[in-house]
C-alpha cells in the first residue's frame, strides 16, 4: 500500500479531532424509541402510476427535445419478520411500463432485495443482504457525441455481508464488511459504463453514549471496465482494471432532539491501468444535517464529494447520473417536509451538482487519449402526499432539472417532470 501524502494525514487528522471535540460535547439521553412491533410482518399491494416528461431523452433544445406521458404499474410484496434474534426481510416489486407514444421504450423492470440480520448470544452480529434491479436507465449521460434515442435497460446487482464483535449497544465493535456491484446497460452507446467493483473494508466502531457512535476503517477495492469507447466513436472489449485503497472516518451524533449529524469522510487513492487520467488521488465523502425545528418541519442538507467508482454515498436515484463517469462530483442538497396534517405531508427537493469529466477514449493499438471538461446540473421538485388509510396512500410531485456545461463531454439540457401516484397495500 502507497504511503498516505503529508497533506491527506493532516486532513484526516483534523477531522479526528473534531470527531472527538463532537464526543466531549455531546450529552446522554434516551435513545429514539423503537418502531412498534405489533404491525404484520408481511406485505402484498400494488401501485399505478402517471407521468409527463417534457424531455424524455435528456437532448438539447436544438435537437427536438421529446415529450410523452407514461403509466408505471407496480406489484408489491415483502415480508420483515424477527426470528429469534435474527431478522429477515425481502422487498419485492414488478413493474410494466408503458409510453403513450415512445413506444420503443415499453419495459419490463423489477426491484427485489433480501437479507438477514443476525447476532449470537452476546459476541458477534452481522448483515448479509442482496440486491437486484432491472430499469429504464436515465439518459443525459456524458461521452455521447451524439444523443441517445433508443431504449436502455440498467441492471445492477449488489451484495454486502458484514461481520462485528459486539452488538449495538457495545462500546467497542471492530468489524469487516465485503461488497460487490455489477452494472450493465443494454444500448451499446452506453456499455462503456458497464463496471464491476469488488471492496473489502475493516475497522473498528465506538460507541461512548447512546448520542454518538465513531468508526475508521480501511478499504481496498478492485475494479473493472469491460467495454471501452474507441478514437472512432465505437465501443470495444478492451477491459480497463482499476485498484483503489483508502482510510475513512464516520460519526453518527445525536446533538439535540432536534438536530443529528452523521457523515463519512475519507481519503483514496486509485490507479487504472489504461486511462491513467482518471487517476485519482483525495478526499471523498458525505456530511449530512437533520433538523426538525418544530414538530410538524423537518429540513436535511447534505454536502456530498463523489468520486466516480467509489462506494455510492447516495442512492442511484438520488444522484441521477450526476456522478456517473465523473471524476469529481461536488452535491449540495436540501431536503424539506412539512407535515400539514396527520395524512398529509408536503415535500421539497433542491439539489445542484458540479462534475469535474474526464473521459478516456482507447484506440485499436491499446493507446489513449484524454479529454477533460466539467457541467453543472440543477434539480427541483416540489410534492405531496396523503395517507387515505393505513392501507391506501396518494402523492403527486412535480421536477425541473437543467443541465449546463463548458465542454463536448456533455451536452446542456432542461426538462420538466410531473408524477401521480396510488398505492394500495395489504398488511
Amino acid at each position: 500500500m502507497s504511503p498516505t501524502p503529508p497533506r491527506a494525514r493532516l486532513v484526516l487528522s483534523g477531522c479526528a479531532l473534531l470527531l472527538a471535540s463532537l464526543a466531549a460535547q455531546a450529552q446522554s439521553g434516551p435513545p429514539k424509541p423503537p418502531a412498534s412491533s405489533a404491525a404484520s410482518p408481511y406485505y402484498l399491494g400494488a401501485s399505478v402510476a402517471r407521468g409527463r416528461d417534457s424531455n424524455v431523452f435528456r437532448v438539447p433544445p436544438g435537437q427536438g427535445p421529446q415529450s410523452d406521458s407514461y403509466t408505471t404499474g407496480s406489484v408489491l410484496a415483502g415480508v420483515d419478520k424477527p426470528i429469534g434474534r435474527q431478522r429477515v426481510y425481502t422487498d419485492l416489486a414488478v413493474r410494466r411500463q408503458r409510453f403513450s407514444r415512445l413506444n420503443e421504450l415499453d419495459n419490463n423492470g423489477y426491484g427485489a432485495s433480501a437479507g438477514v440480520d443476525w447476532e449470537t448470544a452476546g459476541r458477534f452480529s452481522g448483515q448479509v443482504k442482496g440486491t437486484r434491479e432491472k430499469s429504464l436507465a436515465s439518459y443525459g449521460s456524458p461521452f455521447t457525441a451524439t444523443t441517445l434515442r433508443e431504449r436502455n435497460i440498467l441492471r445492477e446487482r449488489t451484495f454486502n455481508a458484514t461481520v462485528q464483535r459486539g452488538t449495538a449497544s457495545s462500546k467497542l465493535q471492530p468489524f469487516v464488511g465485503f461488497n460487490t456491484r455489477k452494472t450493465e446497460y443494454s444500448a451499446e452507446a452506453y456499455r462503456f459504463r458497464n463496471n464491476e467493483r469488488r471492496a473489502v473494508r475493516a475497522g473498528v466502531r465506538w460507541r461512548p453514549s447512546d448520542r454518538l457512535t465513531l468508526a475508521t476503517a480501511a478499504v481496498q477495492a478492485r475494479g473493472k471496465y469491460p467495454f471501452s469507447r474507441t478514437s472512432g466513436g465505437g465501443i470495444a472489449p478492451l477491459p480497463d482494471e482499476y485498484r483503489s485503497h483508502g482510510v475513512e472516518i464516520s460519526a453518527d451524533w445525536e446533538a439535540t432532539g432536534k438536530s443529528r449529524l452523521d457523515g463519512r469522510i475519507g481519503y483514496e487513492q486509485r490507479r487504472y491501468e489504461l486511462a491513467t487520467r482518471r487517476d485519482f488521488s483525495g478526499i471523498n465523502g458525505l456530511v449530512r444535517w437533520r433538523w426538525q425545528p418544530t414538530g410538524k418541519l423537518t429540513f436535511t442538507t447534505s454536502l456530498v464529494r463523489d468520486a466516480d467508482d467509489t462506494d455510492r454515498l447516495l442512492p442511484a436515484d438520488t444522484t441521477d447520473l450526476t456522478a456517473a463517469g465523473s471524476r469529481v462530483t461536488n452535491s449540495a442538497i436540501l431536503d424539506g417536509t412539512w407535515q400539514a396534517t396527520a395524512k398529509v405531508a408536503v415535500n421539497a427537493n433542491l439539489r445542484y451538482s458540479d462534475r469535474k469529466l474526464v473521459n478516456p477514449v482507447v484506440d485499436a493499438g491499446g493507446g489513449v487519449q484524454n479529454l477533460s471538461g466539467s457541467d453543472t446540473t440543477r434539480f427541483t421538485a416540489l410534492g405531496a402526499t396523503w395517507e387515505a388509510t393505513r392501507n391506501v396512500s396518494a402523492g403527486c410531485n412535480v421536477g425541473r432539472v437543467s443541465r449546463t456545461t463548458s465542454s463536448s463531454l456533455s451536452f446542456p439540457y432542461k426538462a420538466n417532470t410531473v408524477n401521480c401516484q396510488v398505492q394500495a397495500l395489504l398488511r
